[in-house]
């Protein structure tokens, strides 16, 4: 029965003239030819869903060319957010930087200012400048570094002629202060 159904197929192929030799049967069965494409005369010209189905690989085609995009604008911006963060890092330090060269400037400035006064200060009357120390806006550790500076002379005299109650405060404080440059 096996056999005759064949005969039978073959004949059909055959003809049909799906098959117009016995090479390109030879073909459809040994795998060399697609034999699940249908012909062009046998599709629909009018097959929507085929139509569908092309529009779709279209679009799928254009999505992932637009994901690889999208991907490597995301691998772009975060390239650059580590270059900001870096950059933010970096400028923070330079500001301590700026900070503390500043300070020290201030400091450098403060230091001067009050060796001048200093100098000032010696060659003034001890009472005059005790008087001036006490009822100045200057802060009591201004006083006390002022005071430092003075020749050991003239400063025992212009704390003598103080206030005992300031000149005890200008005294602690002149105790804790570090030594001056």
């Amino acid at each position: 029965m096996f056999v005759s159904f064949t005969a039978a197929l073959l004949a059909m192929l055959f003809f049909t003239e799906t098959v117009k030799s016995p090479e390109e049967l030879q073909q459809i069965i040994s795998g060399q030819t697609d034999s699940t494409r249908l012909s062009g005369e046998f599709v629909d010209p009018e097959d929507k869903l085929g139509h569908l189905f092309d529009i779709a690989s279209e679009y799928r085609e254009m999505y992932e060319a637009e994901r690889r995009a999208n991907e490597d604008l995301r691998d772009s911006l975060l390239a650059e957010q580590a270059k900001v963060v870096t950059d933010r890092e970096t400028l923070s330090i330079e500001r301590q930087q700026l900070g503390l060269q500043a300070d020290s400037l201030r400091q450098q400035t403060r230091q001067a200012n009050i060796e001048e006064l200093a100098t000032f200060y010696n060659k003034m009357k001890p009472a005059n400048a005790a008087e001036i120390l006490q009822e100045s806006a200057l802060s009591d550790t201004t006083v006390a570094e002022l005071l430092r500076r003075l020749s050991p002379q003239q400063m025992a005299k212009t704390m003598a002629s103080m206030d005992a109650d300031f000149a005890a405060r200008i005294t602690i404080l002149m105790r804790d202060l570090p030594p001056s440059p």
